[in-house]
């Protein structure tokens, strides 16, 4: 039997939904009609522990491509722009964080180009993101940081 990505994705799904499962269950489950701090989250870590063991039935059954190779540039960058985001956000703001964030994952890609289709979208998408969380959510999060006021 050949190990693949979508074996390992199957077994990673069904294992955090019986870790989630388990914790759940210790919270009072209650009735559809008067839901319990338990209801919601048992539903759905049983949920992910179905999708994993079908996700592995199905990769099991299909010819699948071997695990490929671990890219450790992105296994070492997209963890590391989240800890960037996160020293980021107060000194620069949210808009520059998120897109700071865009551009250093992006770039653990082989396909990145840093042109201005690529400027354009992170901008935009930073946009929406920021009119999201900051104007419509609301979470008391500058847009602009100390940095650049």
């Amino acid at each position: 039997m050949k190990i693949g990505q979508d074996s390992i994705l199957g077994l990673f799904f069904a294992v955090t939904g019986c870790v989630a499962l388990w914790i759940a269950i210790q919270y009072p489950f209650g009735t559809a009609g008067r839901m319990g701090p338990g209801y919601f989250p048992v539903i759905i870590s049983s949920l992910l522990v179905v999708t994993g063991i079908c996700v592995v039935i199905r990769s099991i059954s299909a010819s699948g491509d071997a695990f490929p190779a671990i890219n450790l540039k992105a296994l070492f960058m997209v963890p590391a722009a989240v800890v960037v985001f996160g020293l980021a956000i107060e000194p620069l703001g949210f808009l520059p964080a998120v897109l700071l964030l865009l551009v250093l994952s992006a770039a653990t890609s082989v396909k990145f180009r840093f042109d201005w289709k690529a400027s354009a979208g992170a901008l935009v998408f930073s946009g929406l993101c920021t009119v999201l969380f900051v104007k419509l959510i609301g979470l008391p999060i500058p847009i602009l940081g100390t940095w650049l006021q």
